[in-house]
């Protein structure tokens, strides 16, 4: 009778020994994804050094860069920085493009004086343009979070944290779902201004061809995904399923 009640447990899923098995499974599943995503980013970015470090050094993107770093007139590119983000354009461009023309500490520093002019314009634009706003998201597969009442402060925090949506949606959406000023244009600012330092990084290096802050934009990014993987992992099914 033990043995049939052991093998019924078994049959059942319910052996401890099993659940056991299929969960290390899935978190050796997990990890490899992740071990996966890190050399794929490893890759994918020692390419792009490789086209453009011998790019800058034998001239060929010179006309390009020194367009960016000296002829370009700072007031159309904070301009730029400004509106063409605000309307879907990857934010990230013009962090890099930032890091050659200003250099880190003035790239930082507009980075910190863009980022809640943006997420004041997403706070103010998605109540005056709520369902055209909301159309468009919807038509590009993205819909309107539903932010549980008690847990508002941390669910802003992990949405914005936790990458996958675009920026300038991340900026949208939250307003749309009637989630407070400060935490869409506050905690937004704080939460999301870390992220952007690395790509800042990146583009400096690659104008002043300095292979240490490239491998430092490259660690903070590696550390960024790692971190964010794991908040997400720890805290984002529980409040969302909450």
């Amino acid at each position: 009778m033990k043995d049939c009640r052991n093998q019924k447990s078994i049959v059942e899923g319910t052996d401890p020994f099993l659940d056991r098995y299929n969960s290390f499974n899935w978190v050796a599943g997990r990890a490899r994804f992740a071990v996966l995503f890190i050399l794929l980013l490893f890759l994918v970015i020692a390419l792009f050094a490789a086209g453009v470090y011998p790019g800058i050094e034998y001239n060929i993107l010179q006309n390009e860069f020194s367009y960016i770093q000296q002829s370009m007139s700072p007031v159309l590119f904070i301009a730029l920085m400004i509106t063409l983000p605000a309307a879907g354009f990857p934010i990230s461009v013009f962090l890099v493009m930032s890091g050659i023309k200003f250099g880190i500490p003035f790239a930082v520093l507009l980075w910190l004086l863009v980022l809640p002019v943006h997420a004041m314009l997403g706070y103010y634009l998605s109540g005056k343009l709520r369902k055209t706003i909301k159309r468009i998201s919807e038509k590009r597969g993205y819909h309107v979070p539903s932010v549980p009442e008690h847990s508002t402060a941390i669910f802003s925090f992990l949405f914005y944290a936790i990458p996958g949506l675009p920026y300038a949606l991340k900026n949208y959406l939250l307003p749309l779902a009637g989630v407070p000023f400060s935490y869409c244009v506050f905690m937004n600012s704080i939460v999301q201004a870390p992220q952007g330092i690395p790509f800042i990084i990146l583009g400096n290096s690659v104008i002043e061809l300095d292979p240490r802050m490239f491998f430092i934009a490259l660690i903070m990014f590696t550390m960024l995904y790692i971190g964010l993987r794991w908040l997400k992992k720890k805290y984002w099914n529980t409040i969302h399923g909450s």
